[in-house]
């Protein structure tokens, strides 16, 4: 095989795991996990159903893909982290007050894309593997300032007695989806929420 007949088979195979996962995203939001077979998603995806089970191998399996496909923001969910675009824009800005600002840009991309999904993952969390996967996916979110915050820390940007550690986990529960969907249920807009949980972390973790 040729490196460029393999390569025409590797973009159809990403795309066919594209086409699944969307359809198996749309299919769980409006069935439920339970009220959504393998042979449904299939049927949207227009594959045959062993596809499905020869990539994906459970329902669960491919419910925790098309979740990660919906939070990737166009990027492939393969991509480490520390590699995605918003990462490394987050990385290379020097001012503290402007990383929180990016951060809490990119935890309202993923509420926009994502909580339809973690709502039907938490809706299935009585089955162990689900619930495993949403526990992975939730820790995952919590890496991202256990991760990024320590180089605040090196610089004594952080207020006084806060370590980079109390940082993230501070930035876990304020940032996060459920902070805005709770605003956007009392009438707040995605701009006014966003401004707010970004004011809220400058003025409780960053020196003045």
């Amino acid at each position: 095989m040729s490196a460029e007949t393999a390569r025409r088979r590797g973009r159809r195979g990403m795309e066919t795991r594209r086409k699944v996962e969307e359809a198996a995203a749309e299919l769980f939001v409006q069935r439920g996990y339970h009220g959504t077979s393998m042979q449904d998603i299939a049927a949207a995806a227009g594959v045959h159903v062993q596809t499905i089970y020869l990539a994906y191998g459970t329902k669960a399996e491919l419910l925790r893909a098309a979740a990660s496909w919906k939070v990737s923001e166009g990027e492939d969910p393969a991509i480490p982290p520390p590699e995605r675009r918003w990462v490394r824009e987050l990385i290379a800005e020097d001012d503290p007050r402007q990383k929180f600002r990016l951060y809490v840009r990119h935890i309202r991309h993923v509420t926009e894309q994502w909580a339809p999904m973690r709502d039907v993952m938490r809706a299935a969390a009585g089955e162990p593997e689900v619930a495993e996967k949403l526990a992975a996916m939730e820790y995952g979110r919590y890496q991202g300032p256990e991760n990024l915050w320590p180089a605040i820390e090196q610089k004594g940007q952080l207020r006084e007695g806060l370590t980079a550690g109390d940082a993230a986990v501070l930035t876990y529960a304020i940032a996060s989806p459920d902070t805005f969907r709770q605003l956007l249920e009392r009438g707040w807009s995605w701009n006014r929420a966003e401004a707010a949980i970004t004011d809220t972390l400058i003025r409780t973790l960053l020196r003045d």
